[in-house]
């Protein structure tokens, strides 16, 4: 199969074209009066108005174009990964400072000088941002978050706020289908660990996730490499069969990982193995709060313990486990709480006596995910394709309403970014294709209010400037309530709030983006081999 190269303009006008298809398939959903999009799936039609979803099925036929659509989607998604919510914001913005770049490099501008001056404009609004975050205080706000997020369901954002107040911001929220309709919730023991599956091979090739239902549970400090270090282990838990296993340990590869490998693939022994969390020496104390989470018995060789000669008794159990790539969610039984209990009991022990503030910090954020706890929200719809798209909004509340939790809140409806539009002046040191790349990025941050605007029926670019004009008169929140039509204070009840880090992740990867694509000289695609 060949290749063809294209260079300079005509290879950008073409990742540009398929730039914005990506913000324009994913733009109509913005907001609360924005659209649904119709998708057509090997399992059937779906109608969605979660912009991520949306991202996840755009491809280009040409090949050319197909190459700014991949790395535009590949960012939204990276956002939605990251912080729960964004894809529609990133995806706006980036094609707005592609769009405008593009412009400047055809009438002569120097684009690495360009994205210089865009990436120190992102620096500064971004700190704009940060300086203007309000903590969430009440359960009223959290409320206000995920009815945004949600697009306006009453039932989720209660259900969401009462669940994220219950296990805290470091607690776990698990979402899953339910038998009825509507919304229910449940409080059950558990944790959520920031990761994975040692090998993607453990997972469902489609959904990259991996549910194991009442799982065994073995917890090893050692690296585990050789056969022998499994072998024995994997015996004695085929004979509990078809329970699964679920291996936390030090490391599992080589020949080790290669031995579990086939044996799940085979059936013999279905099991998993998930990295460990924490960084160093600090690995074996979340194994011992694995262990506590439960009934397991930590397998320590100073301890005596001789993971190949594996008994029984050593191992634990769970209710429940759900694995992705970068997350794995915990729920244990209601009779491992004494068990946590005395765990949580030894960390607040250990915080009096430690001297490290680093130390202490890891202790609380231990503590924290051990005593949590885990809120199950259980999602139900009269249809199939109405319970994909409800669970599709629940997901994004989650994520809206736990960054919220995280880092703060900002005046929704993109109005911090226009105030940050109004603010942002470029340095005087500045070279002229540098201020070039500042003023894309100051006017790439009217783009989401412009585009909630447009999705309302009224005219984006009018109400933007309008927005600009109260700003610049009144130092207090203000912004566009597109249900309303009407430019109004966000210090009133009920405010519109824009959870801090989504708001600052899109910034972050649609400037990443438009830097990087702003400077493609060359693009190189592969022949149809019928061509």
């Amino acid at each position: 199969m060949g290749k063809t190269v294209t260079i300079g303009t005509p290879a950008r006008d073409a990742i540009l074209r398929g730039a914005l298809q990506v913000a324009k398939a994913v733009g109509c959903t913005y907001g609360p009066l924005g659209r649904n999009c119709l998708m057509d799936r090997m399992a059937g039609l779906i109608t969605t108005k979660d912009g991520v979803t949306v991202a996840r099925e755009l491809e280009h036929g040409d090949r050319l174009q197909n190459q700014g659509t991949q790395i535009l989607k590949t960012a939204c998604i990276k956002v939605n990964d990251q912080v729960g919510d964004g894809t529609t914001t990133t995806a706006i913005m980036a094609a707005e400072m592609l769009r405008l770049g593009h412009k400047q490099i055809i009438a002569g501008r120097d684009p690495m000088q360009v994205a210089r001056g865009m990436l120190q404009a992102r620096d500064v609004a971004v700190e704009m941002l940060e300086d203007e975050a309000i903590p969430i205080s009440s359960l009223e706000d959290l409320e206000r978050v995920a009815m945004l997020a949600s697009n306006g369901d009453e039932d989720v954002a209660k259900t969401m706020a009462k669940a994220c107040m219950a296990v805290g911001k470091d607690g776990t929220i698990s979402i899953r289908d339910g038998v009825s309709i509507g919304v229910e919730l449940e409080l059950k023991e558990g944790m959520e660990i920031d990761r994975g599956a040692v090998s993607a091979s453990f997972l469902d090739p489609e959904t990259r996730e991996r549910e194991l239902d009442g799982p065994l549970v073995a917890v090893i400090n050692r690296q585990l490499s050789a056969v022998v270090d499994v072998q024995e282990m994997l015996e004695v838990a085929s004979q509990w069969r078809p329970r699964e296993l679920l291996v936390f340990s030090l490391g599992v590869d080589g020949e080790a990982l290669s031995t579990m490998l086939m044996n799940n693939n085979k059936g013999t022994v279905k099991s998993c193995a998930v990295v460990c969390p924490g960084f160093g020496h600090h690995k074996a104390d979340y194994l011992m709060d694995l262990a506590a989470l439960t009934g397991a018995d930590f397998v320590d060789r100073e301890a005596g313990y001789d993971n190949r000669e594996w008994n029984p008794e050593w191992f634990g159990a769970l209710r429940a486990a759900k694995i992705s790539a970068a997350l794995t969610q915990l729920e244990a039984y209601d009779e491992a709480s004494e068990t946590i209990q005395e765990q949580a009991n030894s960390l607040r022990g250990q915080m009096d006596s430690v001297a490290s503030e680093y130390d202490r910090d890891l202790l609380k954020e231990r503590l924290a995910k051990l005593t949590g706890g885990l809120a199950i929200m259980k999602i139900g719809d009269y249809t199939e394709s109405a319970l994909k798209e409800r669970r599709a909004r629940v997901e994004d509340a989650l994520g809206s309403v736990q960054a919220s939790l995280r880092g703060g809140v900002l005046p929704g409806g993109g109005s911090s970014y226009v105030r940050a539009h109004v603010e942002m002046e470029p340095p005087a040191d500045l070279t002229a294709d540098a201020a070039c790349g500042w003023n894309i990025v100051r006017q790439g941050l009217l783009a989401p209010t412009k585009t909630l605007a447009n999705n309302a029926g009224l005219e984006g670019s009018a109400e933007v400037q309008r927005l600009i004009g109260c700003l610049k008169e009144d130092p207090s929140p203000i912004g566009l309530d597109v249900v309303t039509g009407e430019q109004r204070s966000f210090l009133d009840v009920p405010q519109i709030l824009d959870p801090v880090p989504v708001a600052v992740s899109a910034l972050l990867s649609a400037v990443s983006v438009a830097s990087t694509l702003l400077t493609v000289e060359a693009a190189i695609t592969m022949d149809h081999p019928d061509s």
